[in-house]
C-alpha cells in the first residue's frame, strides 16, 4: 500500500542524508548531457525537429495513427488490446496471465505499468512480480514507488541499497562495494529470469509502419525478459507511437543523451511480433490520454 504523499513527504525533508544522495547526481548529470548534446554539432536541431514533425503527426489523428500501429503489429502476429481505463489495462493483463496460469512474472521498465499500479493489482490476485531493472528491484524491495522515470532509486544511497539486499537475501553486502552489489543483484535476478512464466515490458516506442515495439535500455534485463518466456505483454500508452522506423532512429539519438548523458545506450532491441511457439500481447492504453488531447493547454 502507497503511504499518503505528505507523510512521505515529511519524512524526506527531515532524511539528512536524501540531499546528498540527489547532489551527487545531479552536479554531474548535467554536464554530462550537454556534453553528449555539443557532440552531435548540427545535427541536433534537425534530429530533434525530426522527433518533433513525427510526433505532431501522430497528434495530429491519434485515431489514424492507432489504427496504422494496430493494422501492422497484428498482420505480424501481435495480439492488440485498446483499453481505455486504468481498470480495464489492469483486469486485461490479469486475464491474459491466469489464461496461461502465470505464476511469476518478469517485469522490466514501464512508466505505465506505473501509472495504473499494475504490480500490486497483480500481487493481490496471487500473481508474483520480480521487477528486473535494477533500480525499480530496489524499489520493490524498499516497498517504495520510483522517484525518477529514468532512475527510479536515485534517492538511495550504496549503504541503503546494501541493506536492502541484506534483508532480501539474507546475507551479508558490503555497504560501500557498488559492483559487489551489482554482482549479486545480477545474480538473484537471474533466477527470476529462468523461472518467469511470462515477461512484461513496457516500450520506447511503437513504430506504426511496421507494428514494431522499441525497447532500450542499458541492463539488458527487457531483451532476456522478453526473449525468455513464452508468453510476453508489452504495455504502453498510445501517445508512443511514431510513423516510421527513421523517426524511431532520431528518436534513439536524441533518448539517451537526454535520459543519461550517453551517446547510445547498450541494448536496443525491436519486436515485431512473437517469435515461433510464443505470444505477444499489446496491451495499448488510453487512460485519460484522449482526454488530455482534447485540451489544448494539456496536448503538449
Amino acid at each position: 500500500m502507497i503511504r499518503p504523499f505528505t507523510e512521505r513527504y515529511r519524512e524526506a525533508l527531515a532524511d539528512s542524508r536524501l540531499p546528498k544522495n540527489l547532489l551527487a547526481f545531479q552536479r554531474a548529470w548535467r554536464a554530462t548531457r550537454d556534453a553528449a548534446f555539443r557532440g552531435m554539432g548540427m545535427g541536433f536541431d534537425a534530429t530533434r525537429d525530426r522527433l518533433v514533425q513525427a510526433k505532431n503527426q501522430v497528434l495530429a489523428d491519434p485515431p489514424a495513427a492507432r489504427r496504422s500501429f494496430i493494422t501492422a503489429a497484428q498482420a505480424r502476429g501481435t495480439q492488440v488490446h485498446e483499453v481505455d481505463s486504468a481498470d480495464q489495462a489492469r483486469d486485461t493483463i490479469l486475464s491474459i496471465l491466469r489464461a496461461h496460469g502465470v505464476k511469476l512474472l518478469a517485469k522490466g521498465k514501464s512508466m505505465v505499468a506505473e501509472e495504473i499500479f499494475l504490480s500490486h493489482h497483480l500481487e493481490a490476485a496471487g500473481i508474483k512480480v520480480v521487477e528486473t531493472d535494477l533500480g525499480e528491484w530496489i524499489i520493490q524491495l524498499a516497498h517504495e514507488t520510483p522517484s525518477h522515470m529514468v532512475m527510479p532509486a536515485i534517492h538511495k544511497s550504496r549503504q541503503q541499497v546494501a541493506t536492502l539486499f541484506e534483508s532480501e537475501t539474507h546475507r551479508p553486502v558490503p555497504h560501500d562495494d557498488v559492483q559487489a552489489q551489482v554482482s549479486l543483484a545480477r545474480e538473484e535476478l537471474r533466477r527470476a529470469f529462468l523461472a518467469a512464466d511470462a515477461g512484461m515490458i513496457g516500450a520506447n516506442a511503437l513504430i506504426a509502419e511496421t507494428g514494431s515495439v522499441m525497447l532500450i535500455t542499458n541492463e539488458g534485463n527487457g531483451d532476456l525478459v522478453s526473449t525468455l518466456p513464452r508468453l510476453l505483454i508489452v504495455i504502453a500508452g498510445w501517445e508512443k507511437i511514431v510513423p516510421t522506423f527513421d523517426d524511431a532512429v532520431a528518436q534513439i539519438r536524441l533518448l539517451a543523451r537526454s535520459g543519461t548523458g550517453q551517446e547510445i545506450t547498450t541494448y536496443t532491441s525491436f519486436i515485431t511480433g512473437p517469435e515461433p511457439e510464443c505470444e505477444l500481447h499489446l496491451v495499448l492504453v488510453d487512460n485519460g490520454r484522449t482526454a488530455m488531447w482534447s485540451d489544448p493547454d494539456a496536448r503538449e
